[in-house]
């Protein structure tokens, strides 16, 4: 294994932290807040303050460990994206794989952005760079599904079902701004990239011993 791909299946294995930066967050929210009722961007917010008009609002945002959640935005879009780029080479070959992946860059791109900046310093800016991700993420998984499926049937098709789960989460959450579930429709829309992203570099790392049997398939 290559120093390449040994970092970007390190990269790739530890996206789950991310969640855990989220709970952690949360639990030191001083306002009300929930999983399924608020968005992960407040947990950013850098300061106390409300936001919306009617009906969205106004609600209150406060999150003391802004900063944990924030850098914690901007090192899983790093990882997500550099170890995009640096599993490529063990992905099935052809333009869908890399389109796929090239998603999945801009996914981690909007991660970053997320966190540089906060909603409550800049929502226009905030919204313009976090945005992509709801359409990117779910269209990077179902892309790399359709190119896994001729070589990795069950996971090919499971990773298609995860992101059309993925893209319906986005849609809800679009057309439902600050509606009931506004919280989970967000999630549904943007974590199966990162958790599927660590499933599969798994399933990479259980192929590595018999090379003829990698991922990698026809060209598609």
């Amino acid at each position: 294994m290559g120093k390449p791909v040994f970092w970007g299946l390190v990269f790739w294995l530890v996206q789950p932290l991310y969640f855990v930066t989220e709970i952690v967050t949360a639990g030191r929210v001083t306002v009300p807040y929930s999983f399924v009722g608020n968005t992960i961007s407040e947990l950013g917010a850098v300061t106390c303050t409300t936001f919306g008009e009617p009906p969205l609002g106004p609600y209150a945002v406060c999150s003391p460990w802004h900063a944990f959640m924030n850098t914690s935005f901007v090192v899983s879009g790093v990882l997500l994206a550099a170890g995009a780029v640096l599993l490529r080479p063990q992905l099935p070959a052809g333009r869908t794989t890399t389109t796929a992946v090239v998603l999945y860059v801009i996914g981690g791109l909007t991660s970053i952005g997320t966190g540089l900046v906060p909603m409550d310093q800049n929502l226009a800016l905030h919204s313009l760079v976090s945005g992509p991700g709801f359409l990117v993420q779910p269209l990077a998984l179902i892309l790399l599904g359709l190119a896994l499926r001729r070589t990795r049937a069950i996971f090919g098709w499971s990773t298609i079902a995860v992101g059309v789960a993925s893209l319906a989460g986005a849609v809800a959450f679009s057309i439902n701004p600050g509606g009931a579930g506004h919280g989970f429709f967000e999630r549904l829309s943007l974590w199966p990239a990162n958790i599927w992203a660590t499933a599969l570099a798994i399933l990479i790392i259980s192929a590595m011993p018999r090379p003829e049997r990698l991922v990698r398939g026809g060209r598609d």
